[in-house]
């Protein structure tokens, strides 16, 4: 179905015609308005090239009462790929990332406890006690209470959260227990990580509170990245840095970020309701993200490498003129490429630039007439019935869910990446909450590991070995499961606890007495 066939049928049904909603539009925003939908629409978007602006798009929105993701969907504009491609940039500097999940009628694949899987052991694969059941929509896993969650990525030139949080790391920020953990900061605070915005952006850091209203950024490996800031002034304490899903994708060498790597002398923080244009908010936030024009160009042509359109590149110069303007960009492809660069979450950009997103229409489109994919319930696995589906989670599920309490939804698209396997799927995934004498610092309050189930051999141990043996899944004789560092020594596998571990050295014969499984790729867990 070509674009103006679809966006026909779509009117139908709401009644309406390509002339009455251009009438329409007309009567509501004026005929010289921005909003204001040509009668000769079907032809424009028959050009894959031309596409309604943004005003149209809201417009189009309002008249049929469709919500605006939807309309955007039909123009190829999937909102939920920012995410992804804000987690694919690297960053210098910690960024908080936006968790937004903008199409809420999507699809979600989904899935149910196993009947009669028996007990949970330490380790095991996920797949054993959970299997596939029929996909929900993202509303109906979304929390009821939102904003309890924050989610940032670890810069790589953080230098107060190394090493207890590694670089390109996915980190969840608890924004409820703050003050709670404040008031006892004196004795227990230098246990914890925050998340703090400074007027030089954010850091995942421990404090050491001086004052009521002073505290300052801890550092224990780097003393020259220390630095005293005054609260409501210089600094927010936005939350405590409760999880971490850390990418294990060099296992030969770490990135220690370099010892210059600290903070100026600080200078007062803008006051968060000071951005009410787009002019600021966009200066702000490319400040943040410490990119200069020239880096943000380098990276929009990535973007639009990426996403095959060229529309999506944007010149040094044209990002310099947008901090000037008030108005947002002509092209949707512009203002992405502006979300994506700076991490601003795109109902916020729309609010700031002044369009009046409160009268954008509400009801999904139907699943038959938007690009919504639906995940194949049909691939010889289990597939419960409406009912089951719909039933409360319990065993193992539901002691995850009151675990972690919400599903970061807006990480889906990103789990290629984040884990380092092209195709990603449940069986990939480890269940390690149980081992609880964990022998590797990373696996202590772990919960998940991904495997690499390709990856099989394990290096050559050698007395010139410098290098940190990578995590790899061990399965022993016995039916149970190992994680941790290992190598391979003159046929066998030696397996070696962390300095203060409360197991020793193990060794296994290899292929006899244990075999591989996989190497660790990603590994989920909790900092609190």
């Amino acid at each position: 179905m070509d674009r103006a066939e679809r966006v026909r049928q779509i009117l139908s049904t709401r009644s309406l015609t390509l002339y009455r909603v251009s009438q329409r539009s007309a009567e509501i925003f004026g005929r010289s308005s921005r909003f204001y939908v040509p009668h000769n629409l079907y032809y424009d978007v028959a050009d894959p090239s031309l596409i309604p602006t943004i005003h149209q798009m809201l417009a189009l929105s309002h008249i049929t009462n469709y919500r605006l993701c939807d309309w955007l969907a039909v123009f190829g504009f999937d909102l939920d790929h920012i995410s992804r491609l804000q987690l694919l940039i690297p960053r210098q500097r910690t960024t908080l990332l936006d968790s937004s999940v903008y199409d809420t009628h999507a699809w979600i694949p989904w899935f149910a406890d196993r009947p009669h899987a028996g007990p949970v052991p330490p380790i095991a694969p996920l797949g054993q006690f959970l299997v596939s059941v029929a996909p929900r929509r993202a509303t109906d896993l979304l929390p009821l209470s939102k904003g309890r969650f924050l989610y940032a990525k670890v810069g790589e030139e953080d230098a107060h959260a190394f090493p207890h949080l590694a670089p390109g790391s996915i980190v969840r920020v608890d924004v409820r227990r703050l003050e709670e953990l404040l008031s006892d900061a004196r004795t227990n605070v230098e246990r914890w990580l925050f998340l703090v915005e400074h007027s030089f952006g954010f850091t995942c850091s421990q404090l050491v509170v001086l004052e009521k209203n002073r505290v300052m950024l801890h550092s224990t490996q780097r003393p020259c990245a220390q630095i005293e800031l005054r609260l409501g002034k210089e600094a927010r304490i936005l939350g405590i840095v409760d999880a971490e899903i850390r990418p294990i994708t060099d296992h030969r060498s770490v990135r220690v970020p370099p010892r210059s790597a600290a903070l100026p002398k600080p200078r007062p923080l803008q006051a968060q309701n000071l951005q009410t244009n787009l002019r600021d908010l966009l200066r702000n936030s490319r400040f943040r993200v410490g990119l200069s024009f020239r880096e943000a160009s380098s990276v929009s042509r990535w973007i639009s490498s990426m996403l095959s359109d060229q529309l999506y590149f944007a010149a040094g110069s044209t990002l310099s003129d947008y901090e000037t303007l008030a108005a947002p960009p002509r092209h949707i492809q512009k203002i992405i490429t502006l979300c994506v660069l700076y991490c601003i979450d795109f109902h916020q950009f729309l609010r700031t630039s002044g369009l009046p997103l409160d009268q954008a229409g509400r009801e999904p489109i139907p699943d038959e007439l938007v690009p919504r994919q639906v995940p194949s319930r049909n691939q010889g696995l289990h597939v419960a019935s409406e009912k089951e589906s719909l039933q409360e989670p319990s065993g193992l599920l539901a002691s995850l869910m009151k675990q972690w309490e919400e599903v970061p939804l807006f990480l889906r698209h990103s789990l290629n990446e984040l884990t380092g396997l092209k195709n990603f799927s449940l069986s990939d995934v480890f269940w390690v909450g149980g081992d609880e004498v964990g022998i590797h610092p990373l696996l202590v309050n772990a919960t998940f590991v991904v495997v690499n189930r390709r990856v099989k051999r394990p290096a050559q141990s050698t007395a010139k070995a410098v290098c940190e043996p990578s995590l790899y899944l061990i399965l022993k004789r016995d039916g149970s499961y190992l994680c941790g560092c290992c190598a391979l020594h003159q046929g066998n596998l030696v397996v070696r606890s962390y300095p203060g571990g409360s197991l020793g050295t193990q060794q296994f014969r290899n292929g006899i007495d244990a075999e591989v499984i996989g190497r660790v790729t990603a590994v989920v867990r909790r900092l609190l």
